[in-house]
């Protein structure tokens, strides 16, 4: 029995290793290969940031598509929403600031239109995000006023001397 447990430990290692951690298997001088657990990293900030991002844009979408899907005559109807809709699945939440404006103005108040109830995170986070942007994109693209040039020439000032006269 001992004979039988020492032969299948090298095993039974590898099984666990294998099924039980994340393992790199590497050459060791040669032809054997060696069971090497791997050291977890840590996530830097922006990974979990991105890992935030992604899951935020997945629901979403799932939600959006679910209000979207409700009635079949929904989605043609509301063409814009749908763009934008096909925007965020090619770029992500980037993709609010590509759209051309007037299409976004217009998917964001189909999608005004369209719900009642703000209560699912998706959709409230998915409404501010397109206000935002919105605003944002209104307001970089805002002409400025024209500066009306005046007709008539520009009056001198009036000197503070005194003059007197004798009539």
């Amino acid at each position: 029995m001992h004979v039988i447990r020492k032969t299948l430990s090298p095993l039974s290692r590898a099984a666990h290793l294998f099924f039980r951690s994340q393992i790199q298997l590497r050459w060791r001088g040669g032809p054997r290969l060696a069971l090497v657990e791997r050291v977890a990293t840590a996530d830097t900030p922006q990974a979990q940031q991105a890992r935030r991002e992604q899951a935020e844009l997945a629901l979403i979408l799932q939600q959006l598509a679910s209000v979207l899907d409700e009635d079949e005559d929904i989605r043609p109807a509301l063409r814009h929403l749908g763009f934008v809709e096909q925007a965020l699945m090619a770029a992500g939440l980037p993709a609010l600031y590509s759209v051309p404006l007037d299409v976004l103005q217009r998917a964001h108040e189909q999608f005004e239109g369209l719900v009642t109830n703000w209560s699912p995170h998706g959709l409230a986070s998915l409404r501010s995000r397109m206000a935002v942007a919105v605003s944002e994109r209104a307001g970089e693209e805002e002409p400025e006023a024209p500066v009306v040039a005046s007709q008539a020439p520009p009056v001198p000032a009036k000197s503070r001397a005194v003059t007197t006269s004798t009539f």
